[in-house]
């Protein structure tokens, strides 16, 4: 399976003494990004978030406590590039704009996100998490999901937007 281009999984060297652990989970001299917002998320085990896109925003993601599932699926290629892992505290993964996301918990999972761009409604697309085209290996077989991941459209629609979107960038130098 291909890497998908600007995806960055960064081991986080653990800093342990009789506390407990310390982990650096960004340093702007290795990945220099300027993040706008900080978001928590808490799942339940057997929770799917996702699959969810922004053209604009980049992510930064910790699992805080927990595992999770995390899939990833390259929007702005031609070609179906896509990739599975499980992600746990000791890795932060860097996703770009363009790059479709989700996750599936097992156990009660909590999420940091770091964000490239404050939310924006206008900036939030997604497809629907078992579309044939993506064939991720979910490793629930009844998750609980929200309606508007239930109810999102296709991979197809959602590739075809992006790299529309991206051409138009490239046009207009935004």
């Amino acid at each position: 399976m291909a890497a998908i281009s600007g995806v960055e999984r960064r081991t986080l060297v653990p800093h342990t003494d009789s506390r407990g652990t310390l982990r650096e989970l960004w340093r702007a001299s290795e990945q220099p990004l300027h993040f706008s917002q900080a978001l928590v998320t808490s799942s339940e085990a057997g929770a799917l978030r996702g699959m969810h896109y922004h053209l604009q925003q980049a992510d930064l993601c910790y699992v805080a406590r927990g595992k999770i599932f995390l899939a990833l699926v390259d929007l702005r290629s031609d070609e179906l590039i896509k990739d599975e892992l499980w992600l746990d505290g000791s890795a932060s993964i860097l996703i770009p704009p363009g790059v479709a996301h989700g996750y599936a918990t097992t156990e009660g999972a909590t999420v940091v996100y770091l964000l490239t761009q404050e939310v924006d409604g206008a900036d939030e697309f997604g497809f629907r998490f078992d579309d044939p085209r993506a064939n991720i290996r979910w490793p629930l077989a009844t998750p609980t999901i929200s309606p508007r991941d239930r109810d999102a459209g296709s991979l197809a629609d959602a590739a075809n937007a992006v790299r529309a979107g991206t051409r138009d960038r490239l046009r207009t130098g935004a």
